[in-house]
């Protein structure tokens, strides 16, 4: 029986590399869009322009950091509920980096100890000015932007109040505070500590898993020809069972995605230097999550169509539609809030989130096994679907 299923891997492997141009195809074309889209997002990057010509849709959360317990954070928390473009969510120093690090929010600050008493003196001319510390993650730079520049008015503002009372013009005033960068740690995006490589780094994710899902349909086509020509029937007159036959396919169509990501990340290794800045373990435990995700994905598309032309043109509109929801195309966080929740049923978003943790946020292994879990789960559905509905005859 085992060696039986080694043969049916063996042949699907052989049929794989020996189209040399569908081969090729599926290893270049990730590679070519990831390049193009990756330089286009870093160059958005360094210059914060992520997005600048569409305004937020809604209030862009940040997460403020109240070590001072003084009337500047209070009146500071006053102003930005009123405020139309950012809401404050306060908590502590590491909570805060934690957000950032797994961005669940793109901004934050921390208003040290002192903060307010050093900021009204610094303002009247009797001290040095404190520190504000800031947190940002470089893949939400258009959030960071409005956020900090939000910040920055609203902190003035509140500062001069308890300084010198309402006073017009107190928007001209000069920043009587320091703004210092929280240490990075985990959130460095690069080796040489270059943000734009997040860029890179997503696009590289989100075509990786364009390209796997589109050599899914392939591979659907491949099995829908297969029962059109009764390769099916006869292998079935075998002694194995539908199980073992699926099983076959699942695990050649898990190698075949395995290479296609290697090729795509190894790819971007070479051409742009990109590194797994978090878990190996996880970043592989991901790929091979998502690996058998596609492979599984190929067989649910054989199962719903009854011919080659009647399931090619739904399925391309799937993938597109998966990849453009689940933030393959663009980061996620671009997109209004009822989108980010729908993503979560797609496997795309999952795929992404996962790599994404592992390629340049930083993230250790406990990070990458929610979209392990995951994508394993869509792979368990989209393999039972497969069993119980896929049709071994051929129906004209």
């Amino acid at each position: 029986m085992f060696k039986l299923l080694l043969e049916l891997i063996r042949k699907d492997l052989k049929v794989f590399v020996a189209d040399r141009k569908a081969m090729i195809i599926s290893f270049a074309v990730p590679v070519a869009i990831a390049s193009f889209m990756g330089m286009l997002t870093s160059n958005m990057d360094n210059n914060n322009g992520a997005g600048k010509s569409a305004a937020p849709k809604s209030k862009i959360q940040i997460a403020l950091v109240d070590e001072d317990n003084g009337p500047v954070a209070a009146d500071v928390l006053k102003r930005i509920a009123k405020s139309d473009s950012i809401e404050a969510l306060p908590t502590d120093r590491a909570t805060a980096q934690q957000w950032v690090n797994e961005g669940r929010i793109g901004y934050g600050i921390v208003l040290t100890k002192g903060f307010s008493q050093k900021a009204v003196a610094a303002m009247q001319g009797q001290g040095d000015p404190p520190e504000l510390i800031k947190m940002s993650d470089p893949s939400k730079a258009y959030e960071a932007g409005v956020a900090e520049g939000t910040t920055s008015r609203v902190l003035s503002s509140s500062i001069v109040h308890a300084a010198f009372g309402d006073v017009a013009g107190s928007s001209e005033q000069k920043m009587p505070y320091v703004v210092k960068d929280a240490p990075k740690t985990a959130q460095a995006a690069s080796t040489d500590g270059n943000e734009k490589w997040s860029g890179i780094a997503h696009s590289f994710a989100g075509m990786a898993i364009q390209g796997l899902l589109f050599w899914s349909i392939e591979s659907a086509m491949g099995i829908l020809r297969e029962r059109r020509q009764g390769i099916w029937r006869r292998l079935r007159a075998a002694p194995v069972g539908a199980p073992m036959l699926l099983l076959g396919k699942v695990l050649s169509g898990a190698l075949r995605a395995l290479m296609i990501l290697a090729v795509v990340f190894g790819s971007g290794a070479i051409l742009f230097h990109m590194r797994v800045q978090g878990s190996v373990i996880g970043f592989a435990l991901v790929a091979l999550a998502a690996s058998f995700m596609a492979a599984t994905f190929g067989l649910f598309v054989a199962a719903l169509g009854r011919t080659e032309q009647q399931s090619r043109g739904l399925s391309i509109l799937a993938v597109l539609t998966m990849t453009m929801l689940g933030g393959a195309w663009f980061p996620s966080f671009l997109m209004p809030g009822w989108v980010q929740s729908i993503s979560l049923f797609i496997p795309v978003r999952w795929a992404v989130d996962g790599f994404d943790s592992m390629l340049w946020r930083a993230q250790d292994l406990q990070h990458a096994m929610p979209a392990v879990y995951a994508l394993l789960g869509f792979a368990v559905f989209f393999g039972v679907f497969a069993l119980k509905r896929i049709r071994w005859e051929y129906e004209a």
